[in-house]
């Protein structure tokens, strides 16, 4: 691969962008996260809906934990009666990103025009693992839109009161496959200028299409200078991937938890594969495993 190549592609890799405006009073993130994306349809084997849905939340979820520290985590659920019963995404903001979606029912994709035919009536659930609190922060609020980014915008606004704008956008091949995914956040902080605010919205709502520019090769700082009406800060940068943590090893840790009787019961129904929710991976545990995890759950008994 020729060099020019090389530096195209490194410079194409999903990032995400963090910014603050010039007076401090306007926070500002702006993703690029189609190879994120294309992995969390990829590894999920997900129809096109379902795929765009969690693209849109993924985004939603890197977004809003570049806001947090290191390894401080947001989870972002959205949980309905329709035919996707749950889109769950979670993100850090050292640029770990994963998400599933589950289906009650088998989706007609010809009949659904919105993520409320999707989801349906439900709730929206937002928490933050954060350093110095023992247990998560947690608000829950009514879908209301049916739409990823007005209802997150509507629970910064309604649970947390931080005025936020929001676009989300998420790009199709001819054959239903992710072709481009990001989005931009912008929220105030205290102090700033409601009228400056009503332009960043105004800006944000006339430039949906981010994946038109993601098309031309543009990364989200030069869209974020494209588009917003103010000056403002880069103040960091960081890339962002699909990933998730599990491992046999975690597995192995997890099924201790069951005791001797139940493993043995599993070793004899051959109920011998573990499978990731999060990622899809999976696992299988073998004889020599059950052998060393019933010795274990065993010696912990004595």
């Amino acid at each position: 691969m020729a060099n020019e190549e090389i530096k195209r592609q490194f410079k194409l890799r999903d990032r995400v962008f963090r910014a603050i405006s010039k007076d401090k009073n306007i926070r500002i993130a702006a993703i690029k996260n189609t190879k994120t994306a294309q992995e969390a349809q990829r590894k999920h084997n997900l129809d096109f809906v379902s795929a765009t849905l969690l693209a849109r939340t993924l985004s939603g979820a890197v977004l809003t934990s570049s806001f947090l520290k290191g390894e401080e985590r947001i989870i972002i659920q959205f949980q309905g009666d329709g035919p996707i019963s749950e889109i769950y995404a979670e993100a850090m903001n050292i640029g770990e990103a994963r998400g599933y979606v589950n289906l009650r029912d088998e989706i007609d994709t010809e009949n659904i025009s919105s993520m409320r035919d999707a989801v349906g009536v439900g709730l929206l659930t937002l928490s933050k693992i954060l350093y110095d609190t023992n247990e998560p922060v947690t608000g829950i609020v009514p879908i209301v839109k049916g739409d990823i980014s007005t209802d997150l915008v509507n629970y910064f606004t309604q649970s947390e009161q931080i005025p936020t704008a929001m676009i989300l956008d998420v790009s199709l091949t001819d054959n239903g496959l992710i072709e481009h995914s990001g989005g931009i956040i912008v929220q105030a902080l205290p102090g700033a200028d409601e009228e400056v605010l009503k332009k960043l919205e105004e800006a944000l709502l006339n430039n949906q299409n981010l994946c038109d520019r993601f098309r031309e090769d543009k990364m989200p700082d030069e869209i974020l200078i494209d588009i917003l009406p103010i000056e403002f800060d880069i103040i960091s940068t960081s890339q962002t991937d699909f990933f998730c943590r599990c491992s046999k090893d975690h597995f192995k840790s997890k099924l201790l938890t069951l005791g001797v009787a139940n493993l043995k019961d599993m070793r004899e129904k051959n109920q011998n594969e573990i499978v990731c929710r999060f990622c899809n991976s999976h696992y299988i545990i073998d004889d020599i495993d059950f052998e060393e995890l019933i010795l274990t759950s065993q010696a912990s008994i004595n």
